[in-house]
């Protein structure tokens, strides 16, 4: 007889399930249906996390909420509108509605006019995330050591995504800072003369798209030109001439015009040629433009070129004690026409700045430039008997990009100023003792745009200044947020886990001098450069070999 069925059992179990409909598994999905302009503007309301979370949702949502405009809109709440209204407090005026708004225009955006190129598609995201990591100083190193040669020690100089090294047994050499395993490009110097040793280098943009001028100077005074093509990634070499009488110690350009100091302290100002017809024209191509004797120039100093509408515009930055204030800065300028006719000299220091002496400048000058000062509009209070600013021991480090100045000290700190030059004068505005570093300052580097980077003399700390923001406050009590330094952060997981890398380098070792390298504190010998995109800082090691650090913050 077959077992009773419990009726207990049939009571407690639940309602059999319906099966869902592809009607009723799709009725909560309602945003599958909407257009991808409506989704566009509905994420343009999220925050930066929602967004990203976005993107993992589907492929529809990776793309939709990658959007390049999407991001753009970002760009600028983030970056671009708290800079124009933080100018129009420290200005005290009132900036155009059309300054703080959203616009299309990168032109219009407050100096971010590089980003809006016709030749360029920028994608924003990605300028986001570098910029993110800029300001909280999260980057990836990556550490290469190179052997030191015999003689002087190897230049190094960062142009254009090109890393250009010269030393006297290798030559010049161009490897890619996004991986510098393998020499892109090189020339041997001991084709040309094997008894003169390279002593300083740079490196500029070219004249013509893709091409990238770099200058040597040799301990006999002799300038070499080559031309680096970075689509065929070949190194020519141009020309070359015998300059100065002495070592050259250091040279900036701005193609075709390059200045140059030796060891004996002349500074001299040549045009070089555009085009090389013959060897014989050589020495009438290369003119001398002007030449100058300096006597109380002390190193450091700083060099630069730079073109101001129809004006070229040769600067030095350098050195020398004052009884007052102890060790100051002085700034001469010389200007030229296209011709070479120098136009006027201006020299200025920064002594007043450093006794606190405040001038006021009115509004209302010619050709929208602040009124030069002069007994009419020109306030100044008297000079106090001790400086606000002193410096007792030299600086170790000047870097001068217009309108920014700043110097580095032993005593841990760094000194900035804006440089005003306009029509008729040349000063000194404002001055900060800027604090932050642990240890004496060795190197620092500043760019025009008022980005900065400084180096602990150990190389064990590298910090990031926005010198704008301290710009915007001089002579005022006003204070803004994030005017502290942010300390560089590199991806320590990334240095140690060399897996796989340290077999590529071993194999490229004979073709190439970069070797891994134990990570270690190292003298450092100066901020090499830095672009929009990474850092190269030169260090010295203890057993006489060199040592390259690539921070990149992509």
């Amino acid at each position: 007889m077959p077992k009773r069925r419990n009726d207990d059992e049939s009571s407690n179990s639940g309602p059999t399930k319906r099966p869902r409909t592809i009607e009723a598994r799709t009725a909560a999905d309602r945003l599958s249906s909407l257009s991808n302009e409506v989704l566009l503007h509905i994420l343009s309301f999220l925050p930066i996390p929602s967004l990203i979370t976005c993107q993992l949702l589907s492929r529809r949502f990776h793309a939709l909420a990658g959007d390049s405009e999407l991001w753009k809109r970002q760009y600028f709440s983030k970056w671009v509108r708290p800079r124009a209204r933080r100018l129009a407090i420290a200005r005290r005026t009132s900036f155009p509605l059309s300054k703080t708004e959203y616009s299309p225009r990168v032109s219009t955006w407050l100096d971010h006019g590089h980003l809006d190129r016709s030749e360029r598609i920028t994608n924003w995201k990605r300028q986001y995330h570098l910029r993110h990591n800029w300001s909280k100083g999260i980057c990836r190193v990556t550490r290469v050591e190179i052997p030191q040669p015999r003689r002087p020690p190897m230049l190094a100089t960062l142009c254009a995504g090109f890393v250009f090294t010269a030393d006297s047994q290798e030559g010049l050499r161009a490897w890619s800072a996004e991986e510098p395993v393998v020499c892109k490009a090189e020339l041997c110097f001991l084709d040309f003369d094997p008894s003169s040793s390279p002593t300083a280098l740079t490196a500029t943009c070219g004249l013509e798209t893709n091409s990238i001028e770099v200058v040597v100077g040799f301990d006999d005074g002799r300038l070499m030109v080559f031309k680096m093509d970075t689509t065929r990634l070949q190194l020519d070499m141009r020309f070359t001439s015998k300059s100065v009488q002495g070592a050259i110690t250091a040279i900036a350009s701005s193609y075709p015009y390059l200045m140059v100091v030796s060891e004996l302290m002349v500074l001299s100002l040549y045009r070089l040629p555009l085009t090389i017809d013959s060897l014989s024209r050589l020495n009438d191509a290369v003119h001398l433009i002007a030449s100058l004797k300096a006597d109380n120039m002390l190193s450091p100093m700083s060099l630069s070129v730079r073109f101001a509408g129809s004006d070229i515009i040769a600067s030095v930055v350098y050195s020398f004690y004052h009884l007052g204030c102890g060790w100051s800065l002085g700034i001469q300028e010389l200007h030229f026409d296209r011709t070479g006719q120098q136009l006027s000299s201006r020299l200025t220091t920064t002594v007043d700045t450093q006794y606190g002496v405040v001038k006021f400048h009115l509004l209302g000058s010619k050709n929208g430039y602040s009124s030069a000062p002069s007994r009419s509009n020109t306030h100044s209070y008297a000079t106090p008997l001790t400086p606000t600013i002193l410096h007792p021991d030299p600086p170790t480090s000047i870097s001068y990009s217009h309108p920014y100045l700043l110097t580095s000290h032993p005593d841990n700190t760094l000194t900035v100023y804006l440089v005003v030059s306009n029509l008729d004068h040349l000063f000194v505005k404002g001055g900060r003792r800027l604090w932050g570093h642990t240890s004496s300052v060795s190197a620092v580097q500043v760019s025009d745009r008022g980005k900065a980077v400084s180096v602990s003399s150990h190389g064990d700390e590298v910090r990031i200044w926005e010198l704008e923001t301290l710009i915007s406050s001089f002579g005022t009590q006003r204070t803004f947020p994030g005017e502290t330094s942010v300390k560089v952060e590199t991806d320590r997981q990334n240095d140690s886990s060399e897996g796989g890398r340290s077999s590529l380098l071993s194999e490229t070792r004979a073709r190439s001098p970069f070797v891994d390298a134990p990570i270690s504190l190292a003298q450092a010998r100066g901020c090499v450069g830095f672009d929009d995109e990474r850092l190269l800082l030169l260090r010295g090691r203890d057993h006489g070999a060199q040592l390259l650090e690539f921070y990149d913050f992509t």
